[in-house]
């Protein structure tokens, strides 16, 4: 008996990390097209609530939570 193919499309739940230099833009953007959400759903924000700059680096971010 011949096997058979799995067809079924699997979808990563875990995707890369983020490199630490990279834009909080750039990863927002990715956040919302890997997860095929709305644009604009996404905000990362500083530990006091603040929306973090778009042009920031992500290595500044973590430093901040850290």
């Amino acid at each position: 008996m011949a096997a058979k193919k799995n067809t079924k499309q699997q979808n990563p739940v875990r995707f890369r990390a983020a490199r630490s230099d990279a834009t909080v833009g750039s990863i927002v953007r990715r956040i919302e097209k890997d997860f095929k959400l709305p644009e604009g759903s996404i905000r990362l924000v500083l530990p006091s609530g603040r929306k973090a700059h778009v042009d920031g680096k992500i290595s500044n971010l973590l430093k901040r939570w850290g």
